[in-house]
Formats: C-alpha cells, sequence, structure tokens
C-alpha cells in the first residue's frame, strides 16, 4: 500500500513543535540534507560527477557522454560552448534534480529572467520573499512562540523553548532579520527607489527585470549561483555593479556570458563543452582562449600528419576507424574556422550619389557624404503636458556620415534608443530637423527585431519571402554563411534559439549591404564566437556604423568615436575611456578602490531611468515619475539630478583663461577656456582634472576667482 506524501500545510498542521526532527521536514530539501550532514565531518560542498552524461530533454540527441562534472567550493567558474552544445540545459537539469549523484545538500540558485508567478508582486517584495529557507522560518519562528506561550512548565516547554532558539539562530544565520533593509540597499544602487520598489514587476522592462532577478540572486546568497548570460538587457552601470558583486561573492559561481570583459575581470576557472565532454582549464579567461587557440592548432596538424600517414589504411580496422574519426574532427574544426571567418559578411554597397559641396564648391568625398543630420532637435513623447518631460531639452545635432563609426552609450532611460528612433523616422522630433539621404540603404537590428520573424516560416521561406527575385540557393548559401544551415533553415521559426533567430535577422539585414548599420545591443544572447565573428564583420565592413552596446569589448573593437548620452549632455569623444568618464563619474572612484563608489555605482550615476530636472520644460518636478517605474524622489537621495540651470549676468571669457566649469553632476571644476563663444555665446571649455572638452553656455562657467571655494575634485 502506497504510503500518503503529505503536503507542506499538512506537515505544518501536524508538526510536534517540541521535537526538532518533527520541525525538519518543514525546510526546503537542501536544508534538510544539510542538517542530515552536520554531524559528519570535512563535509564537502563541491560537486564531483564521474561518467556524466546528458541528454536532450527528448533523449534524441547526447549532449555529453561519459564526462566528468566538477564544480569546486568557492570557485569562480566560467561555463564556455557553442551553441546547442547543453550549457543552459546543464542548468536546468542542475535546478531540477535531474543529474544522478548531484549533492543535494548544496543550496543552487538559478538567476534568469523572471517570469509567471514571478511577475504578480512588487519589486521589493519580490525580493525580500525570494529566500526560500527565509520564507519557511517566516511561519515557524511565531508558531514556536505561540506553542511555547500555551504551554505549561515542563519538558515539553524546555524541548520547545530549544527549538525556538536554535530556529533563531537559523534566521540569524541567513541575515533573515533585516532582510527588507539589505534588499532596499540593493534595489536603491539598481536604480529603484521607493517608486520603483513599490511598482509591480509586470510593469518593468525586461533590462528592470534583470535588474530584479540580479537583485534576488544576491540576496539569496546561495552556495552555487547559476549564471546564464545575466548581462542581456543590462546597462553598463549595472554590468560594473554585477562584475563588483562578483567579485566579492563568497560562494561558488558557474557563468555562462558572451561579455568578454565581465569574463576577463572575474573569472578564475573555465569549463569548456565540446566533442559532448567538459574540458577543465585552472586559469583566467584571457589566458584560457590563447591556450584553446594552441591546444586546437596542435591537434589540427598532427590529425593532418596522421592523415597523411595512413592515407590507405582499411576503414574495418581499429587504424581505419581511428582515422574516420580524426577525419571528422579535422573537417569540423576546418568548416568551423570557415563558419566563423565568414559569418555576418556583407556584400559590397551600391555608391551613393553626392550632391554635397564642400566650403571650396567641390564635391565632397565619399566618406564624407551625410547619410542622416539631425539638426537642432528637441523631443518629448507628450509636448503638450502643462510640464513636459523632454528626452533631448537642450537642442541636439548630431551629422551621421559614411564614415561614422559611433558607440552610442549611456544609462537606460538617458535616451539611447530614443535617438536610434529618431534616425530611423519611427518617432517623429517635437523641434528641429532630420535630413536623410534620399537613397542611402539602413540596416537596423534593434533588441526586438526578432519579433518581426513569422513563427510558422522556415529561415529559408522568410528570406525567399523578403527576397523573391533570387534564387533559393543562393539564400540558402547566405544563411549558411550566418550560421543558419542545414536542417536549421527548415526548422520553423517558433522551434529555434533567440540566438538562431537573431542570425536569420542578420542575413537578411546583410544580403542586400546598406550604407548604415545600426546595432542595438546586437551580443545579447550570441556565443563568443558569433560576437567575434560580428566584430569582425563589423570592422571590415565599409559603411556607416551605429553601435549601442553594454559589451566593452565590442565597442573597442568596432567603433572610431563615442556618443555619451546623459539627461542634459550630449557629447561626443574620440576614445571609450574618455566617453566612460563623462557618462558614468563613479569610474574614477571606483578604479582609486573605492568600495563605496562600487556600492553606490547607480545612486551617483546620471540617468539610469529617472527624470532629471535637465529634462523638465517648465520647472522643477518635486515627484519626478520615469519610464518602467524608476522613480527619483528629492529626498529619498536615490539619485542625483542634474543641476537646474540658472541664469548667469552676462560675462565674457578669452581662451586660455582659467574659469570654473560645471559637469553633469552639477558640481564646478576647474577648467580652462580654449574657444572664444561661438554664434550662440557657447564656449569651449578643457576640464583641467580629466581633459575633456565639452562646449558649455555661459551659465555654465563662472570666473576662477569667483569660485575659488568650490570643492576640488579628487
Amino acid at each position: 500500500m502506497t504510503e500518503k506524501v503529505l503536503t507542506w500545510d499538512e506537515k505544518f498542521a501536524a508538526c510536534d513543535w517540541s521535537k526538532k526532527d518533527s520541525i525538519v521536514p518543514l525546510f526546503p530539501d537542501y536544508v534538510q540534507e544539510q542538517v542530515k550532514v552536520s554531524k559528519q565531518k570535512n563535509v564537502s560542498k563541491a560537486v564531483n560527477i564521474e561518467l556524466f552524461t546528458m541528454k536532450t530533454p527528448y533523449g534524441d540527441q547526447t549532449l555529453l557522454k561519459d564526462t566528468s562534472l566538477i564544480l569546486q567550493a568557492g570557485k569562480r567558474q566560467a561555463l564556455i560552448g557553442n551553441n546547442s552544445t547543453g550549457k543552459s540545459l546543464l542548468f536546468h537539469n542542475i535546478i531540477d534534480g535531474k543529474i544522478r549523484d548531484f549533492p543535494k545538500h548544496i543550496h543552487v540558485h538559478h538567476c534568469q529572467e523572471l517570469e509567471g508567478d514571478e511577475l504578480n508582486d512588487t519589486v521589493i517584495n519580490t525580493v525580500v520573499n525570494s529566500h526560500p529557507f527565509r520564507n519557511v522560518l517566516l511561519k515557524v519562528e511565531p508558531k514556536l512562540q505561540e506553542v511555547l506561550a500555551a504551554e505549561e512548565a515542563g519538558d515539553r516547554r524546555d524541548s520547545i523553548k530549544v527549538n525556538l532558539e536554535w530556529v533563531q539562530g537559523q534566521m540569524r544565520a541567513i541575515s533573515g532579520y533585516d532582510a527588507k533593509e539589505r534588499a532596499e540597499k540593493m534595489l536603491r544602487v539598481l536604480g529603484f527607489d521607493e517608486y520603483g520598489q513599490a511598482k509591480l514587476v509586470s510593469a518593468l522592462s525586461g533590462g528592470l527585470r534583470m535588474r530584479v532577478a540580479l537583485c534576488m540572486a544576491f540576496f539569496i546568497n546561495a552556495e552555487l549561483l547559476l549564471l546564464d548570460e545575466p548581462t542581456n538587457h543590462l546597462d553598463f552601470p549595472s554590468v560594473l555593479w554585477l562584475e563588483n558583486r562578483l567579485r566579492g561573492y563568497r560562494g561558488s559561481f558557474l557563468m555562462v556570458s558572451h561579455d568578454r570583459e565581465l569574463l576577463n575581470n572575474v573569472c578564475t576557472d573555465i569549463l569548456l563543452i565540446e566533442d559532448q565532454k567538459i574540458n577543465y582549464y585552472n586559469c583566467g579567461f584571457k589566458e584560457f582562449e590563447k591556450k584553446k587557440a594552441a591546444e586546437d592548432k596542435k591537434k589540427f596538424d598532427e590529425i593532418e600528419k596522421f592523415l597523411h600517414k595512413n592515407q590507405n589504411v582499411d576503414p574495418s580496422t581499429f587504424l581505419g576507424r581511428q582515422k574516420a574519426d580524426k577525419k571528422a574532427w579535422s573537417e569540423a574544426y576546418y568548416q568551423r574556422q570557415i563558419a566563423m571567418a565568414g559569418k555576418f559578411t556583407f556584400p559590397v554597397a551600391t555608391p551613393l550619389d553626392n550632391a554635397e559641396k564642400d566650403e571650396a564648391g567641390n564635391p565632397v568625398t565619399a566618406d564624407q557624404i551625410s547619410l542622416i543630420n539631425l539638426q537642432n532637435l528637441r523631443f518629448s513623447y507628450d509636448p503638450k503636458a502643462e510640464k513636459p518631460v523632454f528626452i533631448f531639452n537642450d537642442p541636439i545635432s548630431f551629422n551621421v556620415k559614411a564614415s561614422t563609426r559611433c558607440g552610442v552609450m549611456g544609462p537606460n532611460g538617458a535616451g539611447k534608443s530614443t535617438l536610434l528612433k529618431l534616425l530611423t523616422y519611427k518617432l517623429t522630433a517635437t523641434d528641429g530637423t532630420v535630413t536623410h539621404h534620399p537613397n542611402y540603404k539602413l540596416a537596423y537590428f534593434g533588441q526586438h527585431s526578432t519579433a518581426e520573424l513569422e513563427p510558422e516560416l522556415t529561415p529559408a521561406e522568410f528570406m525567399l519571402k523578403h527576397f523573391p527575385d533570387e534564387t533559393a540557393g543562393a539564400l540558402r548559401n547566405h544563411l549558411q554563411k550566418t550560421g543558419v544551415g542545414g536542417s536549421v533553415a527548415d526548422t520553423r521559426m517558433k522551434a529555434l534559439s533567440y540566438s538562431q533567430k537573431s542570425c536569420v535577422v542578420f542575413a537578411k539585414l546583410t544580403y542586400v549591404c546598406p550604407h548604415l548599420l545600426i546595432l542595438d545591443e546586437p551580443t545579447n544572447f550570441l556565443d563568443l564566437a558569433s560576437v567575434d565573428s560580428l566584430i569582425s564583420a563589423c570592422n571590415k565592413y565599409k559603411g556607416a556604423l551605429l553601435l549601442v552596446s553594454h559589451n566593452r569589448d565590442f565597442l573597442k573593437k568596432c567603433a572610431t568615436s563615442f556618443l555619451s548620452i546623459v539627461p542634459g549632455h550630449f557629447l561626443s569623444f574620440s576614445d571609450l575611456k574618455s566617453a566612460e568618464n563623462a557618462t558614468y563619474t563613479f569610474i574614477a572612484e571606483m578604479e582609486e578602490g573605492n568600495s563605496s563608489a562600487a556600492k553606490s555605482a547607480l545612486a551617483n550615476n546620471p540617468g539610469g531611468g529617472s527624470v532629471h530636472a535637465a529634462q523638465v520644460n517648465g520647472g522643477k518636478v518635486e515627484q519626478k515619475k520615469a519610464n518602467d517605474g524608476v522613480l527619483s524622489i528629492s529626498s529619498s537621495g536615490a539619485s542625483k539630478p542634474v543641476a537646474k540651470k540658472v541664469a548667469a549676468p552676462v560675462v565674457t571669457y578669452t581662451v586660455n583663461e582659467k574659469v570654473q566649469a560645471q559637469w553633469t553632476d552639477g558640481k564646478w571644476y576647474g577648467g580652462v577656456v580654449k574657444k572664444a563663444a561661438d554664434a550662440k555665446g557657447n564656449y569651449a571649455v578643457l576640464y583641467t582634472a580629466y581633459g575633456n572638452t565639452a562646449l558649455l553656455t555661459p551659465a555654465q562657467i563662472k570666473k576662477a576667482e569667483a569660485a575659488a571655494a568650490a570643492p576640488a575634485k579628487k
């Protein structure tokens, strides 16, 4: 006769509160296992499973065969492998308890995008209620107190009191009593003040939901943290916050990421999935890449020598079978190199008509032809409001030429995506002009471009629909170059991974070469090899590039100029470091080792989704509601708005005159006038401490002697 399995509520109702053995079954499984092994000596927190095999959920394909699964305690490990090798499935199998002999006493948490029931509560409640053990203790502790108060003197009362003290000790061990305070601190740093914390998670954008998921992960503080592409949808300050958190993580983590900078900065060990095996490298990611490239080249050369030596062996012999295996590996390696070199390649673009003249009246060179020219542009989503909030309040100008290769950076909510939409007719400017070249071709890959794919079509059918005059063979060949070949080209879109769908979109964009390619977070969900291939393709591409990305390696290798967008400022720089320092004022403090700067990276960051005084037309807003529910309230201290501009007396300045100049944080720093006032009365000022030059209004400049008491920047 099968014994009835009690529900948690039934166990709670039937619990003998005087017996510890009756309370423990109420705890999560991993805690129950920890109680069981607590009396044993030298219980390891490591995972060491031999002859490990893993198949796809339907069992139709073996992804890992007779390999070892080793996860060392206290290690910061990266999991590397091509798409479809089983990285995400391994994470799910660990969490779902589907891996035989995986230690049950290890507390594992899988950090992933929130969905389902996790979207139905407020941000603060979602984080505070995310710890499974604390949730149980919150019910057990008051029940023990209630039973203890009702119990008369005797042995049972003493046992209940001991159990209550034990439960309270468990709560203190996981910092359960100050949970809300800890959650609020992390959320404030990630851009959520009181209003944002009270917002429903379902009302947030994907990027803000990912911030909540990361906050939950570090709040839970599991012994093994699994991170699958944690930087997707994050802006640059959030990535820096994540990087600092991972550096100081006390447990172990295993991370899948396409962000090479993040891998370089936080990981000490590498796990590589290849040829149905997990290979282990006790080194950082940068050294791993060198070792792996050398190993592959050496193996390829050795196999080529073996094949040359054994050209005529009998296929039925052991040596013949060995030759077949080695030949298959060599051909796969060679094809992989060819595929990566040709992935995301662009054909030659059609030359543009050139009606522009330079100052001497001669036609401008081909690389100086203007493709999109924004002049004196202002934009608000609701310009007719009583006090409209402008994404761009001060007029901006930006000329995209045929030679432009610009990386666009700035916190979420500052206007990066809005700028791209203004450039591409998706939004209409409130004021100013947007002029397009009459016959240039534009290709735009956005964060949601895969939504245009029809789920019932195959990639081959999709390409034929958009290029009906082309042959099916030519379209399939182009799909093959982007990694969508073989059976994948004939698989319905709804069955493809996000990475495969992204490659289909790239195939469409690159079949006819554009003159301007706009990429908005293109590396999300691409594996490292595909990111490298995209970098290579962008560098070979001859047209204009606008790149929005939180991937520092991608920006550094592909862009030659950088646009910094923060509320109230729209500045251009020739190098990434200067753009970072102008965009995120906390970077210098972090590099100097100021730990408090890491904790307040977003709180002190201009932008981050909050509405600032520089964006408000018609007066200061006391309670400034932002998109996605991130709010900056002046009394909360959650973020520092850019100081409101104050009209200044008419004062003139001379070239090389030392002055005090206002920066994006509203403070005044030493500077030198480099260019006299232009037609609008604005001066070019060099910030002497940083080497950055900005065009400032007279209201943003003071005579040096008039501001002698101003605090100096460290």
